[in-house]
């Protein structure tokens, strides 16, 4: 099945395309050909950073992260937040 694989690199394929307001790494591809009704998939999506949405509300946190990779945010945070912890000395009793 065409939708299953992934022939070209999507960051030199015309076929593949930036959403406006999507993250830098976010890619689709449509089929507007498919046939929805028999099973056959809209659209294709792929990530650059190899943290591609799962569910429908990541793709929604893809769509409206034009910036960076919400996902690499996330993860910058928390180990920014365990680093400090980590240096913050225990109170004393």
């Amino acid at each position: 099945m065409l939708s299953g694989t992934i022939e070209t690199n999507p960051s030199e394929n015309s076929n593949w395309r930036k959403h406006k307001n999507a993250c830098p790494f976010y890619r689709e591809r449509w089929f507007p050909c498919n046939d929805v009704a028999a099973g056959e998939p809209m659209y294709q999506v792929f990530c650059m950073q190899g943290t591609p949405p799962i569910t429908l509300e990541e793709q929604e946190r893809c769509l409206h992260s034009k910036t960076c990779c919400w996902r690499l945010t996330k993860k910058q945070q928390a180990s920014a937040e365990q680093a400090v912890a980590e240096e913050t000395p225990s109170p004393a009793y």
